[in-house]
């Protein structure tokens, strides 16, 4: 499969309508995924096994002490969180079971990095309203997607803080705590800020959706 392939299949299992496709960041972010994961498809490693590679890397992160080095093991976990959806997409194993279980995986990821935050000593109020509002979001796409069905472009609605802005944001927030001691509670208050912005984004769409009419076949 290759890439110009895998881009479509990936919009096409993520509810783009037909003859559209993730474009943008998330174009690049996926394609950087298609040339990383080669490995893992000459091994044919299961998805499932690559879906753990983010939590552990996030993980790591709480027991280091180096901010430079919780910044690349965040990154880390940004980087392989795609992996496992791609690993998925070009084997064509991708499952809903799967779908499930990387959704799982994706909310424990994000509060490991929440958690590497309330270590570096960022008030557990801030990071609680980032997690509401990041776990209303997520819940409220999954629900939609559900009530809706897989075809209606529900997941195609990208908004200003996706995954791969909240990852960027914390491990820029790391690096830059090595120059400037508020950089991690600037970067804290800007997270809340986008991801309420995000929600906005979702809601204003998900009503679009929902008044849209229904075809019945």
């Amino acid at each position: 499969m290759n890439r110009r392939e895998y881009l479509y299949k990936w919009s096409a299992l993520h509810g783009f309508e037909a003859g559209s496709e993730v474009a943008g960041i998330a174009r690049g972010y996926l394609s950087l995924n298609y040339f990383l994961v080669k490995p893992f498809v000459l091994l044919r490693i299961s998805p499932h096994v690559v879906t753990l590679l983010g939590p552990l890397s996030a993980a790591s992160a709480l027991y280091v002490e180096s901010n430079a080095l919780k910044a690349l093991l965040i990154l880390i976990s940004l980087i392989v969180d795609g992996f496992d959806g791609a690993v998925a997409v070009i084997l064509e194993k991708a499952s809903a079971i799967g779908g499930v279980w990387d959704g799982i995986v994706d909310r424990v990821t994000e509060l490991l990095w929440i958690g590497a935050l309330y270590y570096a000593g960022i008030s557990p109020a801030l990071l609680l309203a980032i997690w509401v509002v990041v776990a209303t979001q997520e819940y409220g796409r999954a629900k939609l997607n559900h009530l809706l069905g897989a075809k209606t472009g529900v997941l195609g609605v990208v908004t200003i803080c996706e995954r791969p802005v909240r990852g960027l944001l914390v491990a820029w927030g790391f690096l830059g705590q090595i120059f400037f001691a508020e950089t991690l509670l600037w970067i804290s208050i800007m997270w809340l800020a986008m991801q309420s912005v995000a929600i906005m984004q979702f809601i204003l769409a998900a009503k679009k959706l929902l008044h849209q009419p229904q075809s019945h076949h």
